[in-house]
């Protein structure tokens, strides 16, 4: 009771974490805006954070403020900053039109807020750090599939294996720029690939050598161009139980498992699905252990029926040594410029006819609170850096020169300011509007992803639960009796 208690507080704390950032980071973009336009005289209506009916409500100083109930943005009602020639109150008073300098300041001053906040939360990520991939220049390839099913459901060959990349590769470098985040960050400079190419630099057998080929759409990664080959992760024994096949043919914790019956571990799984395969018969591992290489012969997996699934173990229980996480520290300016620089790369990949990515691969609001509630559940500086993503992003999109958007108001005031005349109303009008349908269609676009995603990630976890339920984790004292007390095996070998 008191777990089920503990869980529930921590789900309702990470929910209401992603409540007070993401609307930190629109509250702080539309106060920018409240606050320049009250500088430069401006004339305010209405400040709001959401949109919808009002949760609460009040008025001051002639400004009406609200909380609406859809958290998904916020506004600042400032008639004069509307595009027609006489702008009036909701009363219907008639407002002096605004000079260019004051919408051009008031417009900015949301973005550049945003970017002060995103500047003031990464000073915590710089000074207490936050867990990301130790530095690693290079990963070794383990997997690299000879073909994949598409979308289409025909079987074709992956572009990694025609260009010739094998399992044992070592990747140096993709498209000439070298990393240093092991395959997390190599995986997202394939991804990024300008023009689909994708150029790998590798080392085989002590010899450079240069992959070439084409980014195909990667059905399980939504269409985007994500490599099907995968990274060697090595295997490591955590634990050999007592009575097990394991611990009678002689391996010992720290092992690390090099291969089984001559092919290669890739992965835990790959070493599992190794062992079923093998049936009842006995089985050869080699293993690296203190700086030497061991051949552990003789090792019969045992058939056992646990829960009412049967399956092959050897008793050992392991993990995969994945590329270490450490604390980082980057500076307010290197998260600022990682932002900028993933911004670049995504939009380059949107006008990219040759890359997969595509507008559906983008985030909504929707899509934003799912990632932020995820990064949360990590740890709390995680999910900071998150927000802090979410901030700097906010302001470069905004910054964009559309009509409806702040870079859109900017735009128009540097216009006005060189023919030192306004904009014809009924084209400037015209034009907020159909950007303002196209904008609203956008969304809604995007959402309806963000949508089909969650879906598929609820269906794909409700499949993963029912597995579960028929291979339940096995704990340490349930494995050990396992092999300690015969009759709870299913049925003897053959």
């Amino acid at each position: 009771m008191i777990e089920i208690a503990t869980q529930i507080v921590d789900i309702v704390a990470r929910i209401l974490f992603v409540f007070v950032f993401f609307g930190a980071c629109i509250f702080i973009h539309e106060f920018g805006h409240l606050l320049a336009a009250l500088w430069r005289g401006l004339h305010v209506e209405k400040f709001s954070i959401g949109f919808g009916k009002p949760i609460v409500s009040w008025r001051t100083h002639g400004i009406d403020f609200q909380l609406g109930w859809l958290p998904f943005g916020g506004f600042v009602a400032l008639p004069q900053l509307d595009p027609s020639n006489e702008p009036t109150t909701s009363d219907g008073m008639p407002l002096s039109p605004v000079n260019p300098i004051d919408r051009i300041i008031t417009a900015f001053a949301g973005p550049l807020f945003n970017i002060l906040f995103g500047f003031f939360l990464a000073i915590f990520i710089w000074k207490f750090g936050v867990e990301g991939p130790a530095p690693k220049s290079s990963f070794a390839v383990g997997h690299v599939p000879k073909e994949y099913n598409a979308a289409d459901g025909e079987m074709r060959p992956t572009p990694e294996w025609e260009a010739g990349l094998r399992p044992g590769d070592r990747i140096l470098a993709v498209n000439g720029e070298a990393f240093t985040k092991s395959w997390y960050e190599a995986f997202e400079l394939i991804v990024y690939s300008p023009r689909g190419d994708v150029t790998l630099d590798v080392i085989r057998n002590g010899r450079h050598q240069t992959i070439r080929y084409k980014l195909v759409p990667n059905p399980k990664r939504e269409g985007l161009g994500f490599p099907f080959f995968s990274a060697y992760e090595p295997t490591i024994v955590t634990k050999v139980i007592a009575g097990s096949p394991a611990m009678r043919a002689g391996l010992m914790a720290g092992d690390i498992l090099l291969d089984i019956d001559g092919a290669r571990i890739i992965n835990t799984n790959h070493f599992m699905e190794s062992v079923e395969a093998a049936g009842a018969e006995p089985i050869a591992v080699k293993v690296w252990r203190s700086g030497d290489v061991h051949l552990i012969s003789g090792l019969r997996p045992v058939r056992t029926t646990f829960n009412g699934e049967s399956r092959y173990m050897i008793g050992i229980q392991f993990k995969a040594a994945r590329p270490e996480f450490i604390l980082l520290f980057p500076t307010p300016w290197k998260q600022f410029t990682d932002v900028m620089t993933r911004t670049y790369k995504t939009l380059r990949g949107l006008f990219d006819r040759k890359n997969p990515i595509q507008a559906r691969h983008m985030s909504g609001p929707l899509g934003i609170f799912r990632l932020l509630y995820k990064m949360f559940s990590v740890d709390f500086m995680t999910g900071l850096s998150f927000v802090i993503l979410v901030s700097f992003s906010l302001a470069l999109i905004n910054l964009f020169p559309l009509p409806v958007l702040d870079g859109g108001h900017i735009t128009s005031g540097i216009v006005e300011s060189i023919i030192r005349r306004r904009i014809p109303a009924r084209f400037a009008v015209s034009l907020q509007y159909t950007f303002a349908v196209v904008l609203i269609a956008f969304m809604l676009y995007v959402t309806y992803y963000d949508v089909l995603r969650e879906w598929t990630q609820i269906r794909t976890s409700q499949q993963l639960k029912s597995e579960t339920g028929r291979t339940p984790t096995v704990r340490e004292n349930e494995l050990e009796s396992l092999f300690t007390k015969p009759e709870e095996w299913g049925s003897t070998p053959k």
